[in-house]
């Protein structure tokens, strides 16, 4: 991933583009990841708790692709 996308990942499960100041061992709450759904599901987040809830593909690419196209529509709450 490039470093653009990492930050959009970071925002998409924490709300904010940049690591804390303090770095990732200050974040509170943790960063975490949950494991929901299947393959025709888009990841989602809660920002509130900094978790990724993040379904189990069935492939890397199929990830990528996912993760890639949830990061960069912006769309927040509507998503779901």
């Amino acid at each position: 991933m490039s470093e653009v996308e990492k930050r959009k990942v970071l925002k998409f499960v924490t709300s904010c583009p940049r690591p804390p100041l303090l770095g990732f061992s200050q974040l509170e709450p943790k960063f975490g990841i949950q494991s929901t759904g299947t393959d025709d599901r888009l990841p989602s987040s809660s920002t509130c708790f900094n978790l990724l809830k993040l379904p189990r593909y069935t492939s890397k690419s199929v990830l990528k692709g996912k993760l890639l196209y949830a990061i960069n529509s912006e769309a927040g709450f509507h998503l779901s």
